[in-house]
């Protein structure tokens, strides 16, 4: 692993930390079942190849989307606000509601960038004690700012987390 990634990751990682550590304080009820308000996975999709992806419920409609993810000769950290329906879908077992959100991106190595996103996504939240985790997708228009101006960009992105 090169120098420039490792430093990049350690920052991140100490960025990441000093977020959340404030933010998991004040957090709240969970609507998973056996598990508890923070998740942690695994994101494939774009910006970035793959990343590490985090949820922190504050109550059962709100919550936090953290993400360090790693790609293209970069390291990005990503944090969203998510707010969730349940009325939309409702299946037999589990819950599956809709959510729609607003956030941000920075892109810590090669060209500085920053982004305003926009997650819209459905995410299966397991019904059972000894499964505390849940499965999503989504769909998040980004405006990128870079020093010589703007991108827009639309990507998609499914991944999964367990509830501690």
């Amino acid at each position: 692993m090169s120098t420039s990634l490792k430093k990049g990751m350690r920052t991140a990682w100490m960025l990441g930390a000093m977020i959340l550590a404030p933010i998991s304080l004040r957090a709240g009820e969970s609507p998973i079942l056996g598990g508890g308000n923070f998740g942690l996975g695994l994101e494939l999709g774009d910006p970035g190849a793959w990343g590490a992806v985090g949820k922190i419920w504050i109550d059962k409609q709100n919550a936090f989307q953290p993400a360090v993810k790693l790609g293209y000769g970069a390291t990005l950290l990503q944090l969203d606000y998510l707010w969730h329906t349940y009325d939309v879908l409702q299946p037999k077992e589990g819950l599956l509601p809709l959510y729609f959100g607003v956030g941000g991106d920075l892109v810590l190595q090669g060209t500085m960038a920053v982004a305003v996103r926009g997650p819209v996504g459905i995410s299966y939240l397991f019904n059972k004690t000894n499964l505390p985790m849940d499965i999503y997708v989504e769909v998040v228009p980004l405006l990128w700012i870079y020093s010589n101006g703007t991108l827009l960009q639309i990507n998609a992105g499914l991944g999964a987390r367990y509830y501690f």
